[in-house]
């Protein structure tokens, strides 16, 4: 079935998966902690996953970590939306797949839905879903072809003609270099894709971050109205 972004969407389809990352419910507590009033997101996320959900033909969702955004500990307010998010979206969807982040600590103590997995890890055919902040398992390189991950946030540059810098989020299409990697002695990867955060009011990242950094080698970029700018 392979993979496709949707246009002017944070999210992506894969082998048959609604594929999002990044959320950081709860990151509204540390906007308005600067003075910004921020509305709950809550109803928004859902609305926009469910609204994806339909247009793909969809019921079947994997969220590539950092679903909350407090480290280390909960927030209050995360105690009750995040158990709310996932009870919404466990009525509409079959399977949901959560790939914990290095924000998740004790996610699996608030969300208990049958249709809900909780994992560190995830393969479907040949393609690989994991955060990005630790390396998979030996096994999980050995099975798959592509990695799927989040945690970066990726966004390009832009300058303008007054010579001021803009960022916009986007899509990134690596190569593996195997050489970068030697902890593994064999491995069938070639290819990651860095997904870009779900939740709108995140600011990009400028550098890649996580484990796999500096074995990746930026083939493409599109940005989220997939034009190619790389």
């Amino acid at each position: 079935m392979g993979y496709k972004f949707l246009k002017n969407e944070r999210a992506m389809v894969a082998e048959g998966f609604l594929v999002i990352s990044d959320l950081h419910i709860g990151y509204k507590k540390e906007l308005e902690a600067r003075g910004y009033s921020v509305p709950n997101q809550l109803k928004e996320f859902v609305k926009r996953i469910l609204k994806l959900a339909e247009q793909e033909r969809t019921r079947s969702l994997i969220v590539l970590g950092d679903v909350k955004h407090k480290v280390p500990g909960v927030a209050q307010e995360e105690k009750y939306d995040v158990p709310d998010f996932f009870y919404e979206l466990s009525t509409k969807f079959e399977k949901i797949v959560v790939i914990k982040g290095n924000h998740d600590a004790l996610i699996e103590k608030m969300v208990h839905f049958d249709n809900v997995e909780i994992v560190d890890e995830y393969i479907v055919g040949k393609i690989g879903f994991i955060h990005g902040h630790k390396w998979p398992s030996k096994e999980f390189m050995k099975k798959c072809e592509t990695i799927i991950m989040g945690h970066s946030h990726p966004v390009f540059k832009i300058k303008d003609s007054m010579g001021y810098s803009h960022y916009y989020p986007c899509w990134m299409v690596c190569r593996i270099k195997k050489a970068g990697i030697k902890r593994y002695k064999e491995m069938s990867v070639k290819n990651a894709i860095i997904i870009p955060p779900f939740n709108q009011l995140l600011t990009g990242i400028k550098r890649l971050v996580g484990v796999f950094a500096k074995a990746l080698r930026i083939e493409e970029i599109f940005l989220l109205d997939l034009t190619k700018v790389k």
